[in-house]
């Protein structure tokens, strides 16, 4: 996740960030709730019990927040349960308990940054259209109000399978999407990936195809090249995912060593 976005978000971003350790995603989440509330903004957290308790350890400041009024922190899967129907979220309960929340807090404070997982516990739970209503909830509430939101996914976007339909979802319910901490570490690991599946020429135009051709949600290079692959040369999308897992095994076993 790019430092100037967890420090600086605008005031409708709403950026999606895919993670597989817990403590890579509680130092973002940490940074991005300990910024503002430094800088006298309000916050809420909505996080499982596991994620909520390492977050509130990381978080400077924080009981202090919390009995200020100005932190509130909320439990994913009971506020969630709040306004689900039928196996689907439903706009008025949810604008009524997340939008008010907002809304109050904004009466009192310059800005209000959000995240939330519930979005993550309907995906786990393999409830996926779901977890993009409510993904469409929270845009249709920041057309309303004025919030930054910070969502989480535990999803490798190095599977294969994830492309072609759920990856390219989520990419388009966000204004940006960072799928690794190190931005360019990934993308260092998808042109090096390319080059050594292609030949040298072709993978220069690619690449350069790749760029020209990014989708609207911001991301890092090599998350869209890998986008672009998918939908244009799926094959060598395939052989570039499953050499950047070859390269990191070698490495992690290095590290080991």
């Amino acid at each position: 996740m790019h430092a100037n976005l967890l420090a600086d978000p605008g005031a409708h971003d709403h950026f999606v960030h895919l993670y597989e350790e817990p403590l890579i995603l509680a130092r973002a989440v940490s940074d991005y709730i300990g910024t503002g509330l430094r800088r006298g903004e309000a916050a809420i957290v909505i996080a499982t019990a596991e994620h909520r308790s390492e977050f509130l350890r990381r978080i400077d400041g924080a009981q202090r927040a919390i009995e200020e009024g100005r932190f509130k922190v909320l439990d994913a899967t009971q506020t969630l349960a709040g306004f689900m129907a039928s196996g689907m979220p439903q706009w008025k309960p949810f604008h009524q308990a997340i939008g008010g929340l907002i809304a109050e807090m904004r009466l009192h404070y310059p800005a209000v940054r959000a995240y939330g997982e519930m979005v993550d516990v309907l995906w786990q739970r393999g409830e996926r259209d779901a977890a993009l209503r409510l993904e469409q909830y929270w845009n249709e509430l920041a057309q309303l109000q004025t919030f930054s939101l910070f969502c989480a996914y535990r999803m490798d976007p190095l599977d294969k399978e994830a492309y072609g339909g759920p990856l390219e979802a989520l990419c388009k319910a966000h204004t940006h999407m960072s799928p690794s901490h190190d931005a360019a570490g990934f993308d260092r690991a998808v042109e090096s990936a390319t080059r050594k599946v292609l030949d040298e020429p072709l993978a220069e135009i690619l690449l350069s195809l790749a760029e020209r051709h990014r989708p609207g949600t911001q991301m890092p290079a090599g998350q869209a090249t890998l986008f672009w692959l998918h939908h244009n040369m799926p094959r060598t999308a395939d052989k570039v995912l499953n050499e950047m897992k070859t390269e990191m095994r070698r490495a992690a076993a290095s590290l080991g060593a």
